[in-house]
């Protein structure tokens, strides 16, 4: 998987960083829980950046088994 981070620097310094994905259309957002969107979410620091990347590559969004706790009262 190949990952990149956008940084856009504006007129006054301020910096945004996009997390992104190749995938077979381009290059796809990243949000920050690691989920694959079709549009970008910049975040204003290189880490936060970075953490999402994390997410989506350590299989958080394949589903691996689903458990449910039943609680009586």
């Amino acid at each position: 998987m190949r990952y990149r981070i956008k940084i856009t620097t504006y007129k006054n310094g301020r910096e945004e960083y996009t997390p992104q994905k190749k995938s077979f259309m381009g290059w796809t957002g990243i949000a920050f829980d690691g989920d694959l969107v079709s549009f970008n979410c910049p975040t204003n620091t290189r880490d936060k950046a970075l953490k999402a990347i994390d997410l989506n590559y350590d299989g958080n969004m394949q589903k691996q088994k689903i458990e449910f706790e039943y609680i009586n009262k």
